[in-house]
């Protein structure tokens, strides 16, 4: 059995929920397929601000370099994913091959 992500739009996230703050655009489009894919199971929830977008997981939130560059049809180092994120929520950990926001108390 697999169980799948879903993406919810909504308005509002709980205080422990991380991810990142996107630009508006093609990387943020990206990064949201790219985490749903990376978190099975899990929903995604995306608030649209405009110009940004945030991207939350609750409490645990990954994306992969793979996954990422999957979905944007092209090569794409991790590092360059912060000049694209405006902020973020939680804390992060990074590697060249992916990213982890997570909820510690």
């Amino acid at each position: 059995m697999t169980t799948t992500s879903r993406v919810v739009i909504t308005e509002t996230v709980g205080y422990d929920s991380v991810g990142p703050t996107m630009r508006a655009g093609d990387i943020a489009e990206a990064v949201i397929d790219a985490i749903e894919q990376d978190n099975p199971g899990q929903d995604i929830l995306v608030t649209d601000r405009g110009d940004y977008i945030h991207i939350h997981v609750n409490k645990d939130c990954r994306l992969t370099r793979s996954s990422l560059e999957q979905h944007l049809g092209r090569e794409y180092p991790l590092p360059m994913l912060e000049v694209e994120m405006a902020s973020f929520t939680g804390r992060m950990q990074t590697s060249d091959t992916e990213y982890r926001w997570y909820f510690k108390t």
